[in-house]
């Protein structure tokens, strides 16, 4: 027997189940894939402008590297590149940055609703699962009686798959879950520091040459200051 026909002894629960794991291990690939790439374009930017801050780097290989990161359309990219802007005042510069910064922050756990539903719903599926199975069992006791304890005990016995099938696929999203919300406090972490540096490095940064300045089109919100404020809210 097969490791799928096995699964299936759990019921009709597992039509559920099943489909439901699936897409739970599409979502971690993918939040995982996209995060790693955010991650390493983030990092490699915060290690540029420390050297940077320490007078070990040229502002013309930052800039350049800025405007890298804003044509791979990077989030780390769209948010700094607002510092190449010569137009842009210090206090434009401190709101553009504040809002793009809270709308990107939202494409970060995007999708991560799944998982999180994933981990609470998935044992309550199998729970439900395993409880439809045993009432299956006394329905053929009240049949039968005694007479046929093989057939009771197994049929509790394929119900304990769905409630097994459940927890596994519970604690491997948890898992995945608390690892990709790690990968999202880093990624945010490293973008408010990047961005403090770069308040103190702008005005070199402004005076090196470059390509066209970044435009922006993000609309201005309520007030508030980047250098008294994180870029994000992390929590």
């Amino acid at each position: 027997m097969n490791g799928l026909a096995y699964l299936m002894r759990g019921g009709p629960i597992m039509y559920i189940l099943l489909p439901m794991s699936g897409v739970a291990m599409a979502v971690i690939l993918e939040r995982y894939l996209y995060l790693r790439r955010e991650k390493m374009g983030t990092h490699a930017i915060l290690a540029v402008l420390r050297k940077g801050a320490l007078g070990e780097n040229e502002m013309a290989e930052i800039r350049k590297l800025l405007e890298k990161l804003n044509q791979s359309h990077l989030i780390v990219g769209k948010i700094l590149s607002f510092f190449l802007n010569r137009k842009l005042s210090e206090g434009d510069l401190e709101h553009l940055v504040e809002a793009e910064a809270l709308l990107e922050e939202k494409r970060l756990k995007e999708r991560m609703w799944v998982l999180d539903t994933t981990v609470t719903m998935a044992p309550l599926l199998g729970l439900l699962g395993t409880i439809m199975g045993i009432i299956s069992s006394f329905h053929v006791m009240s049949v039968s009686g005694l007479g046929k304890p093989a057939q009771i005990t197994g049929g509790v016995a394929e119900a304990l798959i769905a409630t097994a099938t459940g927890l596994v696929i519970a604690i491997v999203s948890l898992g995945f879950y608390n690892h990709l919300n790690t990968t999202v406090r880093e990624i945010r972490n490293a973008i408010e520091s990047s961005a403090r540096l770069l308040f103190h490095l702008q005005d070199r940064l402004r005076n090196v040459p470059g390509s066209a300045a970044v435009q922006s089109t993000i609309p201005v919100g309520e007030e508030f200051s980047a250098k008294a404020q994180p870029v994000f809210n992390v929590r």
